[in-house]
């Protein structure tokens, strides 16, 4: 069972269901619309420009970048949803929130619409007018983001269509992408606007778009695919979203395939499920960020690969697809049932979190746990070259994470016996604890030879295992 773990079936059949899931729900919406779905909550224009959308056949084929249009359709629909209700309501208290408001507030809080969110509820709006200055920011982005990603169509506007550009693909003030393909266009001059984006006119056969910069028509090409990486069968490309990043690109390049080239040679497994999840990479130029990704995009990895090493490029990578492994379980199926009770203490956070970040933490830095045993192994025999430096780095990595690991698994356990895991999620969770159960015993090896090799290290993490004894002793759970 514990083997599945790292089968390319099995990584299909996931995305399958993934694929399966984003077919259906875009037919529930097309039934939806024929038998006249109204609401006078969003602009009777916009209904009627989805409803024309939803027919379009290109539709019917899953990518990413239509997994993250239609995840936006979602969220306009549940907005819709709240605005309704609320509208039903005839007790509300203009000094507290009601449960609707405090949903409106979650979501909103949690988007990439919170900073404007933020601001409006900083300016005196209440809750429900600042929900509705963002539901039109909201509609114009589902239309943007079908024309500019997913139309085959050529498009005008009289009046621009504004497009909320995403660093997340690759796109800053000099540069964004179109498509899954990413076609490329250079800002050879940058609107006042961005990042946001005034689009005029897009024309995919002829590849050129205008935008609109001080009050003219700005015409761009539309430039070819970026040349990608490619990996055994996998094209993996390399989008930097700053200067800084562009003119370090062949360098990033270099690190990235030599980083995957050795960790197909010390631990082939771990090569196979990152070639399953992962097919862009986004180095990231921002200070206290180290790598991060969302449920939304599949398979679109930010990482900071400016003040990192080997060991951490391997680490990062892996990680992050670590997240796209579990949310492609969560785009299709119920793992944990949510609540936002903080009772679990986080090792990696040093604070309590919910059941979302433990689960989330256990899985995705379980990873970790298994490049780094796997890197000691190749140190010990020579399989790659490590300066006493790294030998010791490695050793402590992979004795950190397992310590932490295996101190969240009686949390995991009662999150489970009382209903905040459910039997789905419970099964995998067990899956990787039956992999870093199955390295005790190499711990105690591990952590002599570290006491050798780098006695400050070994200090590190003996205060590490007090630490977590003390945590164990003080958080007690129910």
């Amino acid at each position: 069972m514990k083997e599945q773990l790292f089968s390319k079936d099995f990584h299909n059949k996931l995305k399958k269901d993934v694929e399966k899931s984003y077919r259906d729900f875009i037919e529930d919406l097309r039934d939806d619309f024929k038998r006249g779905f109204t609401t006078d909550v969003v602009d009777i224009d916009f209904l009627d420009q989805l409803s024309d959308i939803l027919q379009d056949e290109c539709l019917d084929i899953y990518s990413p970048l239509k997994f993250y249009w239609l995840n936006l359709v979602d969220n306009i629909v549940y907005i819709i949803q709240l605005h309704e209700e609320l509208l039903l309501e005839d007790d509300i208290d203009a000094d507290e929130l009601t449960e609707i408001e405090d949903e409106l507030f979650s979501f909103w809080n949690e988007s990439e619409l919170a900073e404007s969110f933020l601001n409006f509820l900083n300016d005196g709006a209440p809750v429900i007018e600042a929900s509705n200055n963002l539901l039109a920011l909201l509609e114009n982005q589902i239309i943007s983001f079908y024309v500019l990603h997913i139309s085959l169509y050529q498009q005008e506007f009289d009046d621009a269509l504004m497009y909320q550009t995403i660093p997340e693909l690759g796109d800053y003030e000099k540069k964004f992408y179109i498509g899954d393909d990413h076609r490329r266009v250079i800002l050879k001059k940058t609107p006042e606007t961005f990042p946001s984006l005034p689009l005029r006119f897009i024309s995919p056969e002829k590849k050129l778009l205008s935008l609109e910069i001080t009050e003219k028509a700005v015409s761009f090409a539309i430039e070819a695919t970026p040349v990608s990486l490619v990996i055994d069968e996998l094209y993996l490309f390399i989008l930097p979203n700053n200067e800084s990043g562009e003119k370090r690109l062949e360098e990033f390049k270099k690190n990235i395939s030599k980083a995957l080239a050795n960790i197909k040679k010390i631990a082939p497994h771990l090569h196979t499920t990152f070639k399953s999840f992962t097919h862009t990479i986004v180095p990231v130029d921002e200070k206290g960020i180290v790598s991060y990704s969302m449920q939304s995009l599949p398979g679109f990895s930010s990482i900071n690969m400016f003040d990192r090493d080997q060991l951490d490029l391997m680490d990062d990578l892996l990680h992050e697809n670590g997240h796209h492994y579990l949310n492609t379980f969560l785009n299709n199926q119920d793992l944990i049932n949510e609540d936002d009770e903080k009772i679990y203490f986080s090792p990696w956070r040093k604070a309590l979190r919910p059941i979302r970040g433990i689960y989330h933490a256990v899985f995705t830095f379980y990873w970790a746990l298994e490049l780094f045993y796997n890197l000691d192994i190749a140190a010990d025999k020579k399989t790659l070259p490590f300066t006493k430096e790294e030998k010791s780095k490695i050793k402590q990595r992979f004795l950190e994470e397992y310590f932490m690991l295996e101190y969240c698994r009686s949390d995991l356990q009662h999150a489970f016996k009382n209903k905040r895991v459910n039997k789905d999620g419970n099964q995998l969770i067990n899956m990787i604890y039956d992999r870093v159960l199955a390295y005790k015993k190499d711990t105690v090896t591990v952590l002599e030879s570290l006491k050798a090799l780098d006695p400050i290290k070994h200090q590190d993490l003996m205060s590490l295992k007090k630490e977590l004894a003390e945590a164990r002793t003080h958080y007690k759970l129910v």
